[in-house]
């Protein structure tokens, strides 16, 4: 789901849970009542080795909607042998469904399809001023979604209560569901001083949510950085094959990206893989909050971008910030969006001023990963990707052409309100369907 950017019930939940916190590649909590610490390699299993047949046949028919035994065999190099017995289980578990068959030149060939509501997980995405929580099934689809304003206080018993009606609503049996996945937007832990932080998770960190909730609603509970679940979502919804690499970029109050290689999310050794905002643009530049200097983030950040605008007083009246103190950064940076494509030439100069420090730390990221694949994604770029995504592509073109020789698109995803909340769901869904 994305386009090419050009220029102008009854049951219940399971008793145990695990919560794996965001970005972690070894620390898990069991509910309260249950016996033991389980420590897993989330997110990390499977580093520098070759997919397994069952993860294998599941992301290529993800990736394809349906095949046949014997395109199976051809997609994952896999032997028919070892394609028919993996297949017989992932039939026997009710993940594959047979549908219909195929007309060859000899015996037709019965085609295989994933069955979207065989596993199901609940994806949360905390956001300033609205909680979207999507219920989403193994084929990335979103089969039942509900926004909540957010709360003021008692952040756990909103979360419970959403998700329960959301599961009500959608008339699913909650034993289908294998867990809870959350968006936390900061980087892992608490949240930094000085980030734009939503109000009511001031008092929290990752970890404890994500414990806190485990054991208010006896779900495993995975926590996720934004952009990392953002970079999921597209390969799950956007069916990329596995086979792709790619970069997300995401901009909301900040900037990050999540990688995505061999059909799983990079995040290097302590988690933090993807901060892209703080790729260095200005060897001399000013401090920033990380405790770095001349950081993407500080120097074309959203913040920056609405701080410059307000200081303008031209550029105020153009985007209507006068009276909006307190409504937060993205929501500041989305009417500077608005005002800059209605023509607004102080806005516009604004947004074309980031994107040229956005354009070359892209151009690192491609050149850095030899990926041939950016997807611009999340509330900012949704609102400006008519000016950053022209951008990037008039950066990395010369270099491509002359040296390179690879074509690099930059794509703006069509899921951007949804993509990180179905992002995390995804990994929740990742964790069981490869074991």
């Amino acid at each position: 789901m994305r386009e090419a950017v050009g220029e102008p019930a009854p049951g219940g939940p399971p008793t145990a849970g695990a919560h794996v916190p965001a970005g972690s590649a070894g620390r898990a909590h069991v509910p309260a009542g249950s016996a033991g610490r389980a420590h897993t390699a989330a997110g990390s299993a499977g580093r520098g080795r070759r997919p397994a047949a069952r993860e294998s046949i599941l992301d290529a028919i993800r990736a394809s909607e349906q095949l046949s035994r014997v395109e199976l065999a051809a997609v994952t190099g896999l032997t028919e042998a070892a394609v028919s017995m993996t297949v017989r289980r992932l039939l026997d578990e009710g993940l594959l469904v047979e549908t219909g068959r195929t007309p060859t030149g000899g015996k037709p060939r019965t085609l295989l399809r994933l069955d979207p509501a065989a596993r199901l997980a609940v994806g949360v995405h905390l956001d300033r001023d609205v909680t979207t929580f999507v219920l989403t099934g193994q084929t990335g689809g979103v089969i039942s979604r509900l926004a909540r304003p957010a709360p003021t206080d008692h952040l756990l018993t909103h979360l419970a209560e959403g998700i329960s009606t959301l599961l009500a609503g959608s008339g699913v049996d909650p034993v289908r569901c294998l867990g809870i996945g959350v968006v936390w937007p900061a980087p892992a832990g608490g949240l930094p001083p000085g980030w734009d932080s939503p109000p009511h998770l001031r008092d929290w960190d990752a970890d404890a949510l994500g414990r806190r909730l485990a054991e208010e609603t006896g779900w495993p509970v995975l926590v996720e950085n934004d952009a990392t679940a953002a970079a999921v979502g597209e390969y799950w919804v956007a069916r990329v094959g596995p086979e792709r690499a790619f970069a997300a970029l995401y901009m909301g109050s900040g900037i990050g990206a999540g990688i995505v290689s061999e059909g799983r999310a990079v995040r290097g050794g302590h988690g933090a893989a993807g901060e892209f905002g703080h790729i260095c643009v200005q060897v001399d530049g000013p401090p920033c909050w990380c405790g770095s200097r001349g950081c993407l983030e500080i120097l074309a950040g959203p913040r920056t971008v609405v701080v410059a605008a307000r200081s303008d007083p031209t550029a105020l009246a153009e985007a209507g910030l006068g009276d909006t103190t307190g409504r937060g950064v993205a929501a500041d940076f989305a009417a500077v969006a608005r005002a800059a494509r209605a023509g607004a030439p102080h806005c516009l100069a604004l947004l074309q001023d980031s994107a040229r420090y956005v354009a070359a730390a892209a151009e690192s990221v491609v050149n850095l990963l030899d990926v041939d694949l950016v997807v611009l994604t999340g509330p900012g770029f949704a609102a400006a990707s008519f000016v950053y995504g022209p951008a990037i592509m008039r950066r990395v073109a010369p270099a491509d052409a002359k040296t390179w020789r690879r074509s690099v698109t930059v794509t703006v995803s069509l899921a951007a309100a949804t993509a990180s909340a179905t992002g995390a769901a995804a990994l929740v869904l990742q964790s069981h369907l490869r074991r």
